[in-house]
């Protein structure tokens, strides 16, 4: 009786996760048209490409480190001290480059970590994406997002908001989420299980806690999204989901813009004095990750200038 049990689990689990994919490759979920939409031919661009990858031998550190460290500060200039930087290309090196590797406030971008949290749990059966959340008029929160007052009393999916969360940033959704994976202090045990040591989960979106602010690093983001391209984060059907919804990002004015040519599953992150965005990106011969996070009080036209132009200098490491 119970390995009957265990296989209509199982048996369960894959349906779900094959109705998933199904839905995401089609252009996304189907909801209410006011609150979500899709870019379906961009989608099926992505689905269409066929990279032929180049062959390295990997090692432990970029073996132009130094030529990384110079042109980073270069490109960088009197931001040295508010911007830093992850960048890997996985297969040619197991370390990541580091530029300026320390605490920062994340913004939006910290809700990585939420989604892998949520996949997580969906992995271990505590949660079902086809599961149901109601939205209440005292969880909408101002902020990036579609979903507003008007959606009180509605119902939405796990995916649903998992996928409004990144594609659009929804801070409701977000603190939906939140609440259904057991609050902050059950996200935090798992940043500290999972060795995301500079990442802090302090106060949901748009609601403050007494001063104390969300933290994160490149080093931590860097690692999340490393493990993610080796579906090596949560497992392989969960990984490759969230891929897919990383790259329904509708965010596409700074690294996205900067280059148009790569395939990016991103996330990004915006408040004042604070400007992140960081992802996948797949190319025709090359892959590689790149984070960057700017606090300081250097202007949002400048900041984004500059983090186009590492991205373009980061690039040509790999199209040279």
């Amino acid at each position: 009786m119970k390995r009957k049990v265990r296989d209509s689990v199982t048996f369960k689990r894959i349906f779900t996760f094959f109705c998933v994919v199904v839905v995401l490759e089609v252009g996304g979920i189907v909801s209410a048209a006011l609150w979500m939409q899709h870019d379906e031919g961009g989608l099926a661009a992505q689905a269409a490409a066929t990279p032929q990858k180049k062959n390295f031998i990997r090692v432990d550190r970029a073996a132009d480190e130094a030529d990384l460290q110079a042109n980073t500060a270069r490109i960088i200039g009197d931001s040295v001290n508010q911007m830093s930087v992850y960048f890997l290309r996985p297969d040619r090196e197991m370390e990541p480059f580091l530029y300026n590797q320390r605490q920062l406030s994340p913004a939006s971008i910290i809700k990585l970590f939420v989604m892998a949290k949520t996949m997580q749990d969906v992995h271990d059966g505590k949660l079902n994406l086809t599961d149901k959340i109601t939205i209440r008029k005292k969880d909408v929160v101002g902020g990036a997002g579609v979903l507003t007052w008007y959606d009180a009393g509605q119902q939405r999916t796990v995916l649903q908001l998992l996928t409004v969360m990144i594609t659009d940033s929804d801070n409701t959704a977000t603190n939906l989420l939140i609440d259904r994976l057991g609050g902050m202090k059950s996200i935090n045990q798992y940043l500290a299980q999972y060795g995301y040591t500079d990442t802090v989960l302090a106060h949901k979106m748009m609601i403050g806690n007494g001063g104390r602010k969300n933290l994160s690093s490149v080093r931590d983001l860097g690692h999340l999204l490393t493990r993610l391209y080796y579906h090596q984060l949560v497992g392989p059907e969960e990984d490759e989901i969230m891929l897919d919804i990383l790259k329904q990002q509708h965010d596409k004015e700074c690294l996205g813009s900067a280059l148009p040519e790569y395939v990016i599953a991103h996330k990004t992150g915006e408040v004042t004095g604070v400007y992140a965005d960081g992802g996948v990106f797949f190319g025709q011969n090359e892959d590689f990750i790149l984070v960057i996070l700017n606090n300081g009080t250097e202007g949002r036209v400048d900041t984004i200038d500059k983090m186009q132009k590492l991205a373009k200098y980061y690039a040509s490491t790999i199209e040279n």
